[in-house]
């Protein structure tokens, strides 16, 4: 019965707050935004930055969490932190390149042609440089022993471009090349057999090098997305991040980007015009219970609303307190919000920097059963690759808008203030939890303190809950904002 009336009430409420938000950065923002389900990981440190410009690892924690769908209509919930670049190895591991099988009976065909040439090559290279391992050919991503001199061994050790984080050179660079030695800074004096071998392997097989240049290129992207994401540096756009909490600098993760100055956001939280508001009606139902309606929605009945728990441990249910009644209009407005864009280091092909590109995975996700060259997957990833409206599990947060705590105000009829005024202590702070679960405002004991006023006469008055001087007085990196929404994108979508 209170686990139904629990997802009633959340549903309700959650589709209020996601049209009012909407409805609120409208002129400015066009994607879905969708409430981020309580509890999540918390309150959003909106300082994002110290004054080092070192990002402040909380708010790192919070936009780098996996997204999935919420458990009630329309929301969102966030994993721990970490969890995206997580997944998103694990996804990677999954995805392969591979030629589409006309290219790959050409590129196979063409190799048998030049096998005499290819076997001198590998006895060559194995006569100098000692045996091709089976392993040694998994670690370079490669299927044939040619391939393994070829593509790994010239392409990106002797060539340099490895150590240079730089693009392995192609097949075909090197079937053009007029002195093949001059490409290969780095190859050792006993190699010039070698070389030669493989400058008439490339005559012979130049009608496909193309093929072979696509494959390398393909393998090469996965790889270093893969390094990258798993190996963060400063060389390849990864950062460090400070401990809000004591100051101290953390290892270095992968890159992150918060697209807002601090300024414009603490701009934003006191802006008076940024307001997002919903409002409320109870009424006594049978029995113990009363219907809430939330924003002239159709209703459902609950046991009890609103409850205050005080950092002295007492709770006091709103609809039942000494004086209170269940008749009564709510207001829970948020006065003040920011729009939070977050993204992602990119992957620049160029540098080879950063770790996030999503055009390899949404491949993979449209050539699944088809037979075309490109990116597949080798096995299913553990996520539902879709867009996030349709259940899909694998997404990250673009947007988050965040807002001040909520101020409630309640205004009760057929009540009796005298009562009220008599059993309530203005002095004392505490939590608010809204329908049984959902926290209003601060994780943190003592968030809110009360005010009161008499209406017109002794049947009515009002109670207004307000985020308390503790909760505004922290340290500016420790400073939250309530997470109102958040925009989500699904890297195995085209965008």
């Amino acid at each position: 019965e209170d686990t139904m009336t629990e997802v009633e009430g959340g549903k309700e409420f959650y589709a209020a707050l996601q049209e009012k938000a909407m409805a609120a950065v409208k002129n400015t923002f066009k994607s879905v935004l969708y409430p981020i389900q309580y509890p999540a990981q918390g309150d959003f440190m909106y300082n994002w930055e110290n004054g080092n410009n070192v990002f402040n690892d909380s708010t790192y924690q919070y936009i780098n969490a996996n997204v999935s769908p919420g458990d009630y209509d329309s929301t969102a919930k966030i994993s721990a932190g970490g969890t995206f670049p997580n997944n998103y190895v694990q996804v990677l591991n999954a995805i392969i390149y591979k030629l589409n099988a006309a290219d790959q009976e050409a590129l196979t065909t063409a190799q048998g042609n030049a096998s005499t040439q290819a076997q001198t090559i590998v006895s060559d290279y194995q006569g100098t440089f000692g045996q091709i391992t089976a392993q040694d050919m998994a670690d370079a991503k490669v299927k044939t022993k040619q391939d393994y001199v070829i593509s790994y061994i010239m392409g990106t050790q002797w060539s340099g471009t490895d150590a240079a984080q730089k693009p392995p050179v192609t097949y075909s660079e090197m079937a053009s090349a007029r002195n093949l030695k001059r490409l290969m800074p780095a190859t050792p004096a006993s190699a010039d057999k070698v070389i030669a071998d493989v400058t008439v392997y490339l005559n012979i097989m130049s009608p496909v090098n193309g093929l072979s240049d696509q494959l390398q290129n393909g393998q090469w992207i996965i790889a270093s997305l893969k390094n990258n994401t798993m190996y963060p540096t400063t060389a390849n756009a990864g950062m460090e991040t400070v401990n809000p909490n004591d100051g101290g600098i953390l290892p270095v993760n992968v890159g992150w980007k918060i697209n807002k100055s601090l300024g414009e956001i603490a701009n934003d939280l006191q802006d008076p015009g940024k307001t997002i508001e919903i409002g409320m009606t109870t009424a006594q139902a049978s029995g113990s219970s009363m219907t809430v309606h939330v924003d002239a929605q159709a209703g459902f009945k609950i046991g009890s609303w609103l409850s205050f728990s005080t950092s002295a441990g007492m709770t006091y249910d709103m609809s039942q307190a000494s004086g209170t009644s269940t008749d009564c209009s709510v207001s829970i407005k948020y006065e003040g919000y920011s729009m939070i864009p977050a993204a992602p280091a990119p992957w620049q092909q160029a540098t080879n920097q950063g770790f996030y590109y999503a055009d390899p995975v949404a491949q993979a996700v449209d050539n699944e059963g088809q037979d075309i060259t490109g990116f597949h997957f080798l096995n299913k990833p553990p996520y539902d690759m879709s867009a996030f409206a349709d259940g899909g599990n694998f997404g990250l947060l673009t947007n988050i808008l965040i807002g001040n705590y909520p101020t409630i105000t309640i205004t009760y009829k057929n009540a009796n203030y005298s009562s009220f005024k008599e059993s309530w202590s203005e002095t004392v702070s505490g939590n608010l939890t809204l329908f049984g679960f959902i926290k209003l405002g601060s994780f943190s004991q003592g968030a809110y303190g009360s005010s009161y006023a008499e209406g017109s006469d002794n049947s009515t008055f009002t109670v207004t809950f307000s985020a308390s001087p503790e909760v505004v007085g922290v340290p500016q990196l420790q400073k939250t904002a309530y997470v109102i929404g958040g925009a989500v994108q699904n890297p195995g979508v085209k965008a």
